[in-house]
């Protein structure tokens, strides 16, 4: 936790944190003392009886999974460092298998996105949200930490280039920039919420300055994407919309319609900053039938 904390990898400290607490927990309830937990005493049946805590305790084996993984980088960083044999690793096949849960792609369609887009929000509030998520969709599914992080200098010739910051920390060795090129709608959002000093190193919006630290930042950012989808769930209630959008959905809406309307496997890797193509054929592998329905059919249409 002090290492990402020191790297302002203020998120993944959090986690590990939630992770700790719960495995402290867990050892309490057996009359042991948390501090003198080793590597050594976590085996496959240490894990077994740690997952039937939690679940006795109301937890889902996805939340065991999201506890687990941080401790499961820990073992694979003491092997790698030296402090433990290989042989004594509990994770994986035969030993114990962390629960996994496949993420459901959620994604609105041609005709509700149509509707979103022709809904007339209620007040400035909803006006903001709906913009924002329209903008995070044409700008290739950005989420809202990278369009915090947007400065001026990454927009030049009527392109958007930049860096995800998910992947800074882990893929170093093999980062590709992301370009967006800047259309109508883009330039009327940076014109309406874009800060009037465009010098380059200024941010774009304004949701960020530079006098805010890393663990501020973190908490700026929070606040903006809880802001847009508050409203924007609001706005689509209003409108018979599903209320259980999200930001997280224009990434997905930008995806699933891209692929709807012909992009190949090669355009959405590079369009989603995917470091491989395995990571893109397993995001289009949770989308829905109808999606791969349609995308199937397209297969030998060579008109």
């Amino acid at each position: 936790m002090s290492e990402y904390k020191k790297y302002n990898r203020i998120s993944t400290a959090d986690s590990y944190k939630c992770s700790e607490n719960s495995i402290k927990k867990f050892v309490e309830s057996t009359n042991k003392n948390y501090e003198s937990l080793i590597l050594l005493d976590v085996n496959k049946e240490w894990l077994n009886d740690f997952e039937l805590y939690m679940l006795e305790n109301k937890r889902s084996l996805t939340t065991v999974g999201i506890y687990l993984r941080p401790l499961r980088a820990i073992f694979n960083k003491a092997i790698e460092e030296g402090e433990i044999e290989k042989e004594t690793y509990p994770f994986g096949k035969r030993r114990y298998q962390i629960p996994t849960s496949k993420k459901v792609k959620k994604a609105l369609t041609n005709e509700q996105m149509k509707k979103l887009f022709q809904a007339t929000p209620k007040n400035k509030e909803q006006q903001k949200a709906k913009d924002f998520w329209f903008l995070s969709y044409n700008c290739n599914g950005m989420n809202i930490k990278d369009i915090a992080q947007l400065k001026y200098r990454d927009i030049s010739n009527d392109k958007i280039v930049f860096y995800r910051a998910k992947t800074l920390f882990t893929s170093k060795t093999a980062l590709k920039p992301i370009t967006v090129y800047v259309n109508d709608f883009i330039k009327q959002i940076i014109n309406t919420y874009g800060t009037p000093e465009k010098s380059p190193e200024n941010y774009v919006f304004g949701i960020l300055n530079g006098e805010c630290t890393h663990e501020e930042q973190r908490v700026k950012i929070k606040n903006f994407t809880r802001l847009i989808n508050q409203h924007l769930k609001k706005l689509c209630k209003a409108n018979s919309l599903p209320e259980e959008i999200s930001t997280y959905w224009a990434r997905h809406s930008f995806a699933t319609l891209s692929v709807r309307k012909g992009a190949t496997m090669e355009f959405m890797q590079e369009s989603l900053g995917h470091k491989d193509m395995a990571t893109t054929q397993n995001y289009f592998a949770g989308f829905d039938s109808e999606t791969k329905k349609e995308f199937a059919s397209t297969l030998m249409d060579f008109d």
